[in-house]
């Protein structure tokens, strides 16, 4: 148990990393990635939501909500970027370029935006995060989810939570491949009839260490369509156990999609109004409840 949620961790000590911290050895991405910007300062929690480049509107409202960096300049900071692909709506294009001039938060790569071209956006995001900032942690996440971010940054600044070898989420344990159906995997893309445990792709949390030991495991293990899957392979490569977190709310599709979890951390399907509605909701509890009582 790490602050009063429960966890799962395989007993005794854990294995060493099974990779060598990840150095920039050119000027020359290893990704997509397309983005040369610098983070302006060291974050505490670096956050990366994936997005369609068509959703801008989705985009502001994460902006103006969990997005927006509330904290004060002595307490540890974070900030929001967005991960995306490339579109062939040349005025699409042309309306991202001119909101990462207003917003300096878009993340590019070289890739045209597809459902299963997820884990080439994940690449990219992680080389752009050990490549060209400083942070702590790195929360990735989908454009549909809340976070309550405060208090997530509190739960990850606790003297109780691991600094180091930290992938925390909701745990699937040993899912099943789908071999039928639209989002089928054949056995020439993977030939287990079980993926390694992964945390949902939805929202996710990784110490520093091991987003830079996976981003040097990209020439190891290749890209899989399935990203959540694809992460839980690099981690199992790592020697990394993911970690079962409660309070990230992964609802099942017959629960009201806005439905307040007053200590959630991230809950996913929330879009448009409710996105406003729980972030009102949180920062009305967060502020009259002693932080210690969540935890």
């Amino acid at each position: 148990m790490i602050g009063g949620y429960f966890i799962f961790l395989n007993g005794g000590t854990a294995p060493n990393l099974y990779c060598e911290t990840w150095k920039a050895k050119s000027e020359h991405h290893k990704t997509t990635l397309i983005t040369k910007s610098t983070c302006r300062q060291e974050y505490f929690l670096l956050v990366l939501v994936s997005s369609a480049p068509q959703n801008f509107e989705t985009r502001n409202s994460i902006r103006n909500t969990w997005g927006s960096d509330i904290s004060s300049s002595t307490g540890p900071r974070w900030r929001t970027f967005f991960l995306l692909g490339q579109t062939r709506n040349q005025e699409v294009s042309s309306l991202i370029e001119e909101e990462d001039k207003t917003s300096g938060d878009v993340i590019r790569g070289d890739y045209f935006e597809h459902y299963w071209n997820q884990s080439l956006k994940i690449e990219m995001g992680f080389e752009w995060a050990v490549r060209y900032c400083n942070f702590s942690f790195l929360l990735k996440a989908d454009d549909d989810v809340f976070v309550q971010t405060p208090d997530l940054v509190t739960f990850l600044n606790q003297p109780s939570t691991p600094k180091k070898r930290l992938y925390l989420g909701k745990v699937e344990y040993s899912p099943p491949v789908r071999r039928y159906g639209k989002h089928n995997i054949s056995f020439g893309e993977f030939s287990g009839s079980h993926y390694p445990d992964y945390c949902t792709g939805a929202g996710f949390v990784l110490s520093y260490d091991v987003v830079n030991c996976l981003v040097g495991l990209f020439d190891v293990v290749n890209p899989f369509r399935v990203d959540d899957a694809y992460v839980g392979m690099l981690a199992f490569k790592a020697n990394i156990t993911p970690v079962f977190h409660k309070r990230f709310v992964i609802p099942y599709s017959n629960y009201d999609d806005c439905y307040f979890v007053p200590k959630t951390l991230v809950q996913h399907r929330v879009t448009g109004e409710c996105l406003s509605k729980l972030y009102r909701m949180h920062a009305k509890v967060f502020s009259t409840t002693q932080l210690g009582s969540f935890y």
